[in-house]
């Protein structure tokens, strides 16, 4: 593989993104619980794995557009071929569509197993099943759908952990 195609993937900017926002709630719990004035190079710490994490976040969901999202009329079949085996090679693709086989295709990726818990993987795909059926959305795109799913999640605790350091003045 071409170094071009590691570049395209989803989930290695999305592993290094779950892993800045976790540092950076951590940090920022820490901060929270310590009674004492905590030190503002702590606070900056963690303000920079938030930024770094919402990076990754960003670029993980501009190379899922490019892999999953409609294509131009002027791509070339070798483009087509090298984003279906790509997506293939790397699991991005839900194979099943009948909900129950689905959920048991979910529990048992390898990927989606790093981010999260099997019961965090059931509540996403609860909440999504339905609605990544509607319009012109793919049930097969439903595995990435939980992964920004939760790394939104994830973003979304650090930044009112920040807001909240902020507002006591932990800092």
């Amino acid at each position: 593989m071409k170094t071009k195609d590691t570049e395209q993937l989803v989930y290695p900017k999305a592993l290094k993104c779950f892993r800045s926002l976790k540092e950076a709630i951590e940090a920022f719990e820490n901060i929270l619980k310590k009674d004492s004035q905590q030190s503002q190079t702590d606070f900056y710490r963690a303000k920079r794995f938030l930024r770094e994490g919402e990076d990754f976040f960003r670029e993980s969901i501009k190379n899922a557009r490019r892999l999953l999202g409609p294509l131009p009329e002027y791509v070339t079949s070798d483009y087509k071929n090298w984003r279906e085996s790509l997506l293939a090679e790397y699991s991005m693709l839900a194979k099943t569509e009948e909900e129950q086989a689905l959920l048991e295709e979910l529990l048992q990726d390898e990927f989606l197993n790093k981010l999260m818990d099997k019961e965090e993987i059931r509540k996403f795909l609860r909440l999504n099943y339905a609605s990544q059926q509607e319009g012109k959305r793919k049930l097969s795109h439903i595995k990435i759908r939980i992964i920004f799913d939760k790394l939104d999640e994830l973003l979304a605790e650090a930044k009112n952990l920040q807001k909240r350091i902020l507002s006591e003045k932990k800092v």
